[in-house]
């Protein structure tokens, strides 16, 4: 009897572990290219947000990044050679309209406010620094040492397009940005 029981437990550790090698995980692609995760993998949050280590997925879009370790926020920039037109919202609250130069966003761990700051030429010629901050339906976390935030924000917010395949768990992100 203690044969039989010790087999039985055997074959459900076995059958649950079948069960978990075989999940597939969720790919990314940047501009059909695969975005390579060695040693942390995106995962989807209990809000059903995607979120990833976004330092591969920035490095694959071009953006630079820091990490303020006092402060736990990660910030992603770009410097446009070509800006793209584009407005935001001067330190009055005001609207500015032109060509946008410089862009950062940052996200704090546990903390659903995204700040985003800019630069714009205007079209007199004068640069005008934007600044502005939305509300994510979840927030950057740490998980094993890594830093994970909701992928989408941060694509879009760079001027990308993004989509999610369901049946292939996988995210593509696409420039749409004029060039």
């Amino acid at each position: 009897m203690k044969k039989m029981m010790a087999l039985f437990l055997t074959g459900i550790l076995l059958l649950g572990c079948t069960g978990t090698a075989f999940a597939k995980d969720i790919a990314v692609k940047v501009d059909d290219k695969q975005v390579e995760f060695t040693d942390a993998k995106p995962f989807i949050d209990e809000k059903g947000r995607t979120m990833v280590p976004l330092r591969p997925v920035a490095d694959a879009m071009g953006l630079e990044v820091e990490w303020d370790r006092r402060t736990k926020t990660a910030v992603f920039s770009e410097s446009y050679q070509k800006g793209m037109e584009g407005f935001g919202y001067d330190i009055n609250r005001k609207a500015v309209y032109g060509e946008i130069t410089y862009m950062s966003l940052s996200f704090k761990v546990n903390d659903p406010k995204v700040e985003m700051l800019g630069k714009v030429k205007k079209e007199n010629g004068e640069m005008t620094m934007i600044a502005d901050h939305f509300q994510m339906d979840t927030t950057a976390v740490v998980k094993d040492g890594r830093t994970y935030a909701p992928l989408r924000y941060m694509v879009q917010s760079f001027g990308y397009d993004v989509s999610w395949d369901k049946e292939t768990k996988t995210v593509t992100v696409e420039n749409y940005r004029m060039q």
